[in-house]
């Protein structure tokens, strides 16, 4: 399983496309301040496959 923080963002959204093309496990926490829910449709239209989203702020401890 690989964590990807801010995944819904630019760059997270791509990396985590590219990792379950490769058949990894993906795991995506982002707090969507500079980003929205909508990119996760796309990464799932893109590539088909299912993967973990939780709304999370790193700066949070105890959601950590």
């Amino acid at each position: 399983m690989i964590l990807i923080t801010g995944g819904t963002g630019y760059i997270g959204s791509h990396v985590a496309v590219e990792l379950l093309k490769n058949d990894h496990n993906v795991f995506i926490i982002d707090n969507l301040s500079n980003s929205s829910k909508n990119s996760l449709e796309g990464i799932k239209k893109i590539t088909n496959k299912d993967f973990i989203f939780k709304k999370i702020d790193l700066r949070n401890y105890e959601d950590l």
